[in-house]
């Protein structure tokens, strides 16, 4: 009997790991539209560009942004009190399972011109 209770246990934490592991979905097609002024611009998890945009209480991200083009100063003065339309990914993840307050972004424009895509 321990050792089905051991064998279960073991499937289940194997089995969360690999859901954690799966890669976001970044297409066009598994993303969600959504435009606002962006309010402030910060470094978050690792080397992620974080944008928060006015009224909304999601922060979205770009993914190691810094690491891949992105610097502070000049995404403070290309973004901050500029209306900008952003996608971000469709996802779930057993740590957040009502939905997470930051959602990765797989394409960014500012007036019309695209500064960011994963598309």
């Amino acid at each position: 009997m321990k050792k089905a209770i051991f064998i279960f246990i073991v499937c289940n934490i194997v089995a969360f790991f690999i859901i954690l592991s799966t890669a976001i979905d970044t297409s066009k097609e598994n993303s969600i539209e959504v435009s606002g002024t962006v309010k402030s611009i910060y470094e978050g998890g690792v080397k992620d560009v974080v944008f928060e945009l006015e009224n909304h209480k999601t922060s979205y991200y770009i993914n190691r942004g810094f690491e891949n083009g992105f610097e502070m100063a000049k995404a403070k003065k290309d973004f901050e009190e500029k209306k900008v339309t952003l996608f971000y990914a469709k996802s779930w993840t057993p740590l957040a399972p009502f939905g997470t307050t930051c959602k990765h972004i797989t394409r960014l424009s500012v007036n019309d011109s695209v500064v960011f895509s994963e598309w």
